[in-house]
């Protein structure tokens, strides 16, 4: 939007990563000429990229307005008019058997595999897995503790394999002296601390 109303082009293509857009001015979002020169925008951007970015792009402009409206910076919204692009539908099918067993024989370092392990087992979210703590997993019942993304506590489910792999990463970081972690995959297994909350 920036570089529109400064004369400028929007960057395609791999100009966009680190791209500065032009320092212009709030007041000029309640320009009465804006709105039309945003749809024109709209429609040339749909032509050069897919709905998915179209459709972030305006949603990022429409939070922008919305915060500046509120600051009592300006007064109206350009992009009232402007619709969402139908975005096609998702055709990503899951990963063969195949295609697992090749993932699995991969030449990566045991982090990797861990993590590509636990994601398949338990088809919990990347930043669920990610957030896990050394305490928070419970060997015995092959489930971890996790937060959804609304604050939640919740629990992911996994085999063997990943807890196997998670001992794995463990050791190869040298944290299976810790005490957390050697409690972790002991059998004197204190229910208290893995009880559902």
């Amino acid at each position: 939007m920036g570089g529109r109303v400064a004369g400028q082009s929007a960057p395609t293509g791999r100009a966009r990563r680190g791209a500065k857009p032009p320092a212009v001015p709030v007041s000029v979002v309640d320009d009465p000429g804006l709105p039309e020169a945003l749809a024109e925008l709209a429609a040339a951007r749909a032509g050069e990229m897919d709905a998915d970015t179209v459709n972030r792009e305006l949603s990022i402009a429409r939070k922008a307005i919305g915060w500046w409206r509120r600051q009592g910076w300006i007064i109206c919204d350009p992009t009232i008019g402007i619709e969402r692009r139908p975005a096609p539908p998702d055709r990503t099918k899951a990963l063969t058997e195949s295609q697992i067993a090749a993932l699995w024989r991969m030449d990566a370092g045991v982090r990797d595999k861990t993590f590509w392990k636990m994601l398949y087992e338990s088809a919990a979210r990347t930043d669920e897995v990610l957030c896990l703590n050394v305490e928070d997993p419970c060997p015995q019942d092959k489930r971890g503790k996790v937060t959804s993304k609304g604050g939640a506590t919740e629990w992911i489910h996994w085999s063997n394999d990943s807890l196997q792999w998670l001992a794995y990463l463990l050791i190869a970081f040298g944290w299976m002296l810790t005490t957390a972690v050697m409690a972790l995959f002991s059998y004197s297994y204190d229910e208290r601390t893995c009880s559902a909350v």
